[in-house]
């Protein structure tokens, strides 16, 4: 198989690139960073370009028998000119790749999109699936509604004859290359003996059980089709547990008010915008945090043959590693 992956330098494409190149297939990597260690891709294609420039899409999918497309940027702040670039790159650059794939004849497009996208139910004790009806139009979620209106691109490429499926993962865990991806919610555990938690939750997934889906659906999904790539659902109160439980330490767990979220983002956000870094506490993270964010794959499970490992396994491996 020849496949093109943007985003392959990313914590997701990378792991894929891995996986699809131990699988022997020929791979072709279009990301704005060069590669991180040249021995780790001597076997790989890299192309220099961005998503949001069609005339490098062009040159990335031109020869590509199917594409990847992983390529996405999170809103890190609230700011306008933050919230132009997640469009720009997640809207119009998936627009972009929809073309070039439609007019060089791909013979399928997996589109990895987000469960974001599928909206946020309002109910812990029914997650979300594929048709849940989408809830955030008028939320000012920019990276939600990026990801809902970059599948809308991929669904009219559809409609005129583009091979494409969309796969939508949860949370991502997993070894990364400066850690344990998702290991930064756990390390109050070691710090205190009080531990803060929002009061939502989260749907936890593997990144390599997110690789496999990703396969499936390039070998077997159905075209125009999405499917919800996720694991095990806990709210951070259940998580935190687990991790303690795991370490062997006591721990007293107090609830943080929605409200007192709100007053640190009110505070922290601005602060990034002056540092021009991450806020520790967001709005995003005020609008989202107190929210069980619960997802069903049982349509993957069924139709591709995804399998997730639980949260328990996850922690365990991050454990291992010495990351938690």
């Amino acid at each position: 198989m020849n496949v093109l992956i943007t985003g392959g330098s990313g914590f997701l494409g990378s792991h894929l690139t891995r996986r699809m190149v131990a699988d022997g297939h020929q791979v072709r990597i279009l990301s704005r960073r060069p590669p991180p260690a040249p021995a780790e891709h001597s076997n790989v294609e890299w192309i220099l370009g961005d998503v949001v420039d069609p005339k490098g899409v062009e040159r990335a999918v031109r020869g590509s028998e199917y594409v990847v497309h992983a390529a996405a940027r999170a809103n890190s702040m609230a700011s306008s000119r933050e919230t132009t670039l997640v469009m720009q790159v997640n809207v119009e650059g998936t627009k972009n790749l929809a073309r070039a794939c439609r007019k060089h004849g791909i013979r399928r497009l997996v589109h990895v999109s987000s469960v974001l996208a599928v909206g946020i139910p309002s109910d812990p004790r029914f997650p979300a699936d594929e048709s849940f009806s989408f809830n955030l139009e008028n939320s000012g979620l920019t990276y939600h509604l990026s990801k809902r209106r970059a599948e809308e691109a991929v669904m009219a490429g559809v409609v005129r004859g583009l091979d494409a499926v969309i796969v939508n993962p949860a949370r991502l865990w997993g070894p990364s290359a400066d850690g344990y991806r998702g290991a930064e919610m756990l390390k109050p555990i070691r710090r205190s003996h009080v531990v803060p938690h929002f009061t939502g939750g989260g749907c936890m997934v593997h990144v390599e059980d997110v690789v496999g889906g990703i396969l499936a659906a390039l070998d077997r999904g159905e075209t125009g089709q999405r499917y919800i790539l996720g694991g095990e659902n806990l709210s951070f109160r259940e998580m935190l547990g687990k991790t303690a439980s795991r370490m062997g330490l006591e721990r007293r767990f107090v609830a943080i008010p929605r409200l007192m979220t709100g007053l640190a983002a009110a505070v922290f956000e601005p602060w990034g915008w002056l540092r021009k870094r991450q806020p520790r506490i967001s709005l995003v993270t005020y609008r989202c945090a107190h929210l069980s964010q619960f997802y069903d794959s049982s349509k993957a499970r069924r139709t591709l043959g995804y399998v997730s490992r639980d949260f328990d396994a996850i922690l365990n491996e991050c454990l291992t590693l010495g990351a938690c």
